[in-house]
Formats: C-alpha cells, sequence, structure tokens
C-alpha cells in the first residue's frame, strides 16, 4: 500500500509535468526506486544532457549494492543456476530487501529465492498499475497531494528499518545517520544524501569497531 502511494504520486507528477507515460512506465519497470525516478524527471525536464541524468540515477542507486550483498548470499541456494540470483537482484528494492531479510532466513533454503521473487515482483506489478493509475487520476489530485504521496516511501523505509534494527550495529548507523544528515543539508543540500550515509556510516563504523576494542 505504501509503495503503490508513492508510485501513484510518481505519476501524477508526471503528468502534471507534461512527462510521457511511457517514459513514466519505463522508468517504473527498470529503475524500481523512487529516487532515482524522480532525478530522472526532474532532470529530463530541466534538458539535461543524458549522460548527467545516466550517472544521477546510478549514484542514487548505489544503495543497492550492499543490499544485493547481504540478500544474495541468503537466497543461494546448492546447485540452482547462478542466473536465477541475477534475475532476482533486478527485482531488489527497499521493502523486498528489508521483508526478505526478516522472513526468509526462516525459511527452508529450497524455498527462500521462490519466496523473494513472489514477494518482489508483486510490488513491482503493483508499482506498474499505480504509475498508470496516479498518471491518469492526476488531474484529480490537489496539487500539494502529489509531492506528498511521493514522500510517504521514504518516511515508511525509515520507520520500517528503525523497528526492524535489533543490532547496535544498525543502530548506532541510524542514530548517525539521523545527526549528520540534517547538518550536511545545511551546508551542502546538493549533496547531503551522498555525503551524509559516507560521514554518517563512517562515524558509525568508527564508533561501534571503537567500542569492540579490549
Amino acid at each position: 500500500m505504501v509503495l503503490a502511494a508513492g508510485y501513484f504520486g510518481f505519476g501524477a507528477l508526471a503528468s502534471g509535468n507534461d512527462f510521457p507515460l511511457w517514459a513514466a512506465l519505463l522508468s517504473t519497470a527498470s529503475i524500481f526506486a523512487l529516487p532515482g525516478q524522480l532525478a530522472l524527471l526532474e532532470m529530463s525536464l530541466s534538458g539535461t544532457f543524458a549522460s548527467v541524468i545516466v550517472l544521477t540515477v546510478s549514484l542514487t542507486a548505489a544503495r543497492f549494492l550492499p543490499m544485493s550483498v547481504t540478500l544474495i548470499p541468503v537466497l543461494r541456494t546448492p546447485g540452482r543456476p547462478a542466473w536465477h540470483l541475477y534475475f532476482a537482484a533486478q527485482l531488489l528494492a527497499m521493502t523486498g530487501w528489508a521483508a526478505s531479510m526478516r522472513r526468509v532466513p526462516e525459511l527452508p533454503q529450497p524455498q527462500r529465492l521462490p519466496w523473494f521473487v513472489g514477494f518482489a515482483l508483486t510490488n513491482w506489478v503493483v508499482c506498474m498499475v499505480a504509475t498508470v493509475a496516479g498518471f491518469g487520476l492526476a488531474d484529480s489530485l490537489p496539487v500539494l497531494v502529489r509531492p506528498a504521496l511521493v514522500f510517504v516511501g521514504p518516511l515508511y523505509f525509515l520507520l520500517l528499518l528503525t523497528g526492524e534494527t535489533r543490532t547496535r550495529q544498525g543502530i548506532t548507523a541510524l542514530a548517525c545517520g539521523a545527526v549528520v544528515g540534517p547538518l550536511v543539508h545545511l551546508i551542502s543540500p546538493q549533496w547531503s544524501v551522498v555525503l551524509g550515509g559516507l560521514i554518517g556510516g563512517t562515524l558509525a563504523w568508527t564508533l561501534v569497531g571503537t567500542s569492540r576494542k579490549p
């Protein structure tokens, strides 16, 4: 429901800015991450060079690397072809990763990859449908509601991570990010996400590593 609300808002924003439906759908199908899609939408409308758009969207997706590194070993099953995992990685999103890291370890090894693919593929289809619905119903929404729906997702992810974090490392990382992120934004809004994550994560890693030393 949260993903549907976010992508409904994205579809409405695309329609309100005369962004073609086929392009909005293609971005949902291929990028499947609202931050990157919003960057694509904004930069495309401003006439930014395609190479710069590709680089920017790629940078917004950098968070999927550590997600893949932590999830793929859990999904791996002896004897299953590697391309199954490569296909599954294309469906990875924040919601699928968080739910899978909680649920998948409890399942027998042969059921893990099918569970993830079924869950993630359902999310993907829902987001495609929500994009179309938001695009078609954009004119019936108040102007302020369109961007508000988009930001339901990030708020949900924050609450999801906070609720699922049980380790000292995770709690420290969330706390450092919550403090450092707004401070960096005051200095450099354009680079606040990248620098906030880098500085906050490094600080958390340092604090946890120091506390482990005898």
